[in-house]
């Protein structure tokens, strides 16, 4: 079954590349969009990730300053391709830091996906990491529709096409998706791989939970051969469709 990716442009971040980059371009900003991932084809839609706040004046004030106009809403990103949140029944969240689950919500009727050790993590972070899966505030945004979370512990196949491969480095539980597509395997490989260049000249993401994971994982996706989309570069919207 050969399927297909869109990418939905959630919102574009600033931040510092070396939070990209491991210790590479400090002092250097760049525009780092937030993706999710609409994988069509199959018997239902698949929704990869949920994106950051909708409200810009949140993410700067605690985290780093985000544009997002109403064109990059959810719903509206949906509407490009047919498909409305209600009609969401899986949602597969790469990992639970902040600007790829905030818009559970927009979800009621989604069955989520998420590693197991991402999950424990989340609820019990380091401390330098709680702001990031926003762990201090009275509702973190990854335990909205936790009730209806499907725990997944290592590789799985949910869905025809469709693999959930372990990536940690980045975060304890951080999965990859890969997609069967017309021009072969292709991997969602989100912040593991935050731009091209970490993948291609091995550069490890600048936020890291573990070297020694982010290196043996990156390893395992070079075995695998697939072409790599990564979960932060603007140049993954030089084509609306994979």
């Amino acid at each position: 079954m050969a399927l297909e990716i869109r990418p939905l442009h959630l919102g574009t971040l600033t931040v510092d590349k070396s939070g990209l980059t491991l210790r590479k371009g400090l002092g250097s900003k760049v525009q780092a969009p937030c993706f999710g991932w609409l994988v069509l084809g199959g018997a239902e839609p698949v929704l990869v990730d949920t994106g950051p706040s909708d409200d810009p004046a949140w993410g700067a004030r605690f985290h780093n300053p985000l544009e997002r106009d109403p064109s990059q809403s959810m719903e509206r990103q949906l509407a490009r391709h047919g498909v409305s949140p209600d009609s969401i029944r899986h949602v597969v969240l790469t990992h639970l830091h902040w600007d790829h689950c905030y818009g559970n919500a927009c979800f009621p009727n989604a069955t989520f996906y998420v590693q197991k050790a991402e999950y424990d993590y989340a609820l019990a972070p380091f401390p330098c990491d709680a702001p990031i899966y926003e762990s201090g505030f009275e509702r973190p945004p990854y335990r909205v529709g936790e009730e209806r979370y499907r725990l997944v512990d290592g590789e799985a196949d949910p869905f025809d096409g469709i693999r959930l491969i372990g990536l940690p480095g980045h975060s304890p539980g951080l999965q990859g998706v890969l997609v069967a597509t017309d021009s072969g395997p292709t991997l969602i490989g989100s912040d593991h791989f935050p731009l091209f260049e970490n993948f291609e000249e091995n550069i490890p993401t600048g936020i890291i939970h573990s070297l020694a994971d982010w290196y043996g994982a990156t390893k395992r996706v070079r075995a695998l051969g697939a072409r790599v989309l990564p979960g932060h570069d603007m140049r993954v919207m030089d084509r609306d469709r994979y």
